[in-house]
């Protein structure tokens, strides 16, 4: 039996959370993408093309809270990172039909809308890290592991 319990750190945790949002993500996009789900969405917002990226970066968005969520303070982080991944998956899909909209209609084109929302994209998780990293440091996260009885990072 092992001794001591090595917990990963909060820069390999969102690493795995990060693939692992992926490996959820990918799948279901594929099976959305061969039944051509969401069309009237994707036909009025953004070109056929990108329906799979968009599709996929929603659902990627959507999973990484709930994950992390998950690290932080097990099945209740999970609860209610869900709620707040969900809500983040609505803006970035609010997000994306702005994105392609306004600067679709405005410089009329297509790869200036898919960068604005690539940028969109990576705005959103260079803030989801940053907010992993400062909840991984916290004293109140700390806390509230010790009062659900979670192991805190380090070594137990």
């Amino acid at each position: 039996m092992w001794r001591r319990l090595h917990v990963l750190s909060p820069v390999q945790v969102l690493i795995v959370a990060s693939l692992s949002a992926a490996s959820i993500a990918f799948p279901l996009t594929v099976q959305l993408a061969s039944r051509h789900e969401g069309a009237l969405i994707g036909s009025l917002f953004w070109p056929d093309t990108l329906n799979t990226y968009i599709t996929f970066s929603l659902i990627f968005i959507g999973v990484l809270p709930a994950l992390l969520g998950y690290y932080h303070l097990g099945r209740l982080g999970l609860v209610v990172n869900a709620v707040a991944g969900f809500a983040l998956s609505w803006i970035m899909a609010v997000c994306g039909m702005l994105c392609f909209v306004v600067v679709g209609h405005y410089f009329g084109s297509v790869w200036l809308s898919s960068a604005v929302y690539c940028v969109c994209l990576v705005t959103v998780y260079l803030l989801l890290t940053r907010i992993h990293i400062k909840a991984a440091t916290s004293p109140s996260v700390r806390d509230a592991q010790r009062k659900l009885r979670l192991p805190a990072t380090g070594t137990l």
